[in-house]
């Protein structure tokens, strides 16, 4: 059996347009449940335009060459609504504002998009034999300036389309990290909430528009691509699929989390307005909340949370968090867990117990936590840590000083 790359490609293709598809219907269908369904659907139809072009030349070979033109040219503008579509959808998952923003930042937004419409609408006014010029290598050969410009106009779109990618690739991981950011605020444990897969994601979207980046730099200086079309399709298909996967799945832990940080920002906006702490104030707060870790254990709940802190200590929310970043320079998420590193210490010395049952004794809800929490605080796993301490010294101080003596 001969290996066909062009078939592999076609099937490559075909399942990813096939997974964007069935991933838009499903969101859709559920778009009254969660707000965010409806952004995400519409990424996947984006996504499925985009594939749009290649899958019709690869199994239409008869296509009407109008038709053919006007497909490729909504696949173009598709591609362009990809980005700007996934950085809302982050957006509706983590900020609690749930929107993208007003008019204005929307229309700025979709400006390109909108510039590759209008192009697109000019092209295709064309007559058919000036669109085939167009598209030809002899392009640079044509009289007509207008169509010159067309052609460059063209290539210079494209040159866009990844620079707004690596644009939204950023953008995203930042949107990301800020969610985490502000988890940490106000809860002390954030498994299940923080969307490690959209950072993920964004670095595998980021390594696409490098490979794009480099192919395209080796086609111009008259080299050939060494990675080609089937690798990229089957990076899209990844990709897709990735978003699929996790999208779609039910998350309670970061609906809790939205909600939660949603209730904060309005405690926050109508009830107390921020406000200045005097020294006395902050350290009298910094005592209780001291006493609370110290002799109450309230690190020990792994569901803590910087609102059940603040009803614990009788002190509003937010003056509770302005103690902790600027009077003890910590987040919510740090202080917990200094404390339970704290308690969980001398428990790894002594050994007597598993490091999974120290954890979760402690008010950590997972290993890796646990792990990545006693690290930061000791520069050390757990298990390194305990193996550092059961180690005999290089020699006996006291013997070596008794010995002298005599």
């Amino acid at each position: 059996m001969i290996f066909d790359p062009d078939r592999l490609l076609v099937a490559t293709v075909t399942a990813t347009f096939a997974v964007a598809v069935l991933a838009c219907m499903i969101s859709w269908s559920q778009r009254w449940s969660a707000p965010s369904r409806t952004t995400l659907a519409l990424f996947f139809a984006a996504f499925a335009l985009s594939e749009l072009d290649t899958l019709a030349v690869a199994l239409t070979h008869e296509m009407p060459q109008v038709i053919r033109d006007g497909v490729e040219l909504k696949s173009f503008i598709a591609n362009f609504c990809i980005m700007p579509l996934f950085l809302f959808y982050v957006r509706e998952l983590t900020d609690f504002s749930g929107h993208p923003g007003n008019g204005k930042a929307l229309a700025l937004h979709f400006a390109l998009p909108g510039v590759v419409l209008i192009f697109s609408f000019v092209t295709m006014a064309l007559p058919a034999a000036t669109r085939d010029i167009w598209y030809s290598d002899t392009m640079a050969e044509a009289s007509l300036p207008g169509l010159r410009l067309l052609h460059y106009g063209f290539t210079l779109l494209t040159v866009a389309l990844v620079l707004q990618w690596a644009v939204y690739v950023i953008w995203v991981a930042r949107t990301q990290a800020g969610h985490i950011a502000r988890l940490k605020q106000h809860f002390a444990s954030t498994e299940g909430m923080e969307l490690r897969w959209v950072a993920v994601l964004a670095f595998a979207m980021g390594s696409y528009i490098l490979q794009t980046i480099a192919g395209e730099t080796l086609i111009l200086l008259g080299k050939q691509d060494p990675v080609g079309p089937l690798f990229d399709s089957f990076l899209v298909l990844i990709v897709v699929a990735a978003v699929a996967l996790w999208g779609l799945r039910p998350s309670p832990e970061l609906d809790h989390a939205t909600k939660a940080l949603d209730e904060a920002a309005e405690h926050h906006a109508t009830k107390y307005q921020r406000s200045a702490l005097d020294i006395d104030q902050s350290h009298r707060i910094a005592q209780k909340l001291l006493r609370a870790m110290q002799e109450d254990h309230l690190y020990r709940d792994p569901n803590l949370t910087l609102s059940a802190l603040s009803a614990h200590v009788g002190v509003s929310l937010n003056y509770v968090s302005q103690t902790l970043n600027q009077n003890l320079g910590q987040s919510f998420f740090e202080f917990v867990n200094s404390w339970r590193v704290k308690e969980a210490i001398p428990l790894v010395e002594a050994g007597e117990t598993t490091v999974l049952a120290i954890a979760y004794e402690v008010g950590f809800n997972s290993r890796s936590s646990f792990y990545s929490a006693f690290k930061r605080v000791t520069d050390m796993t757990p298990t390194a840590y305990k193996n550092a301490k059961s180690k005999p010294p290089l020699f006996d101080a006291e013997r070596l000083i008794s010995s002298d003596q005599k």
